[in-house]
């Protein structure tokens, strides 16, 4: 009977669910805009709790997953701790009224944080984990002319209080 009621509470939900139009993108989903392309990076790890320091390069391929409410991110690339694939996914929480991410890589590292926007910098504060260590991030990922680069610089913190340089460098966008 349990099961039943359960079943029938469950249609009736599903019902109603799409008698209504689904939801669609609004304009802070639309700020995402600008990542969405092929990019290159070169730049800079530097030394401290995550190894000795030394070039990055890389490549990223951010798209539009389908609706439009969310950009994912594929990167790959090299980095003195040796080779790097991961995905990350950026969108706007319409409920909390925030930009967010999350990121997984190669290497066991998951991360996820929460972003502001003022003019063209975009400003990412969060933590992340690896190898069981939990660090706290914070970077600033800022749009040249024509949204065609960003230099990126990024903070690392093992206790929350004090930061240090960690990435710093820049993305240029394909044409």
């Amino acid at each position: 009977m349990k099961r039943m009621l359960a079943l029938a509470l469950a249609m009736g939900l599903c019902t109603v669910a799409s008698a209504q139009a689904p939801p669609k993108p609004g304009p802070e989903h639309q700020q995402l805009a600008p990542f969405v392309g092929n990019w290159t990076f070169v730049g800079e790890m530097k030394p401290g709790p995550m190894g000795p320091g030394g070039k990055m390069t890389g490549t990223d391929r951010i798209s539009w997953m389908p609706g439009g409410f969310f950009v994912e991110r594929r990167f790959d690339g090299k980095s003195p701790m040796g080779e790097m694939h991961g995905v990350e996914i950026m969108g706007y929480d319409s409920a909390k009224k925030v930009y967010t991410y999350n990121f997984f890589d190669n290497m066991g590292t998951m991360g996820m944080g929460t972003i502001t926007v003022t003019g063209s910098t975009w400003s990412a504060t969060g933590a992340a984990s690896s190898g069981g260590q939990t660090m706290q991030e914070r970077c600033s990922l800022t749009f040249g002319a024509g949204n065609t680069t960003l230099a990126i610089k990024c903070e690392m913190s093992m206790d929350g209080k004090t930061f240090a340089p960690f990435i710093e460098g820049t993305a240029t966008k394909s044409k």
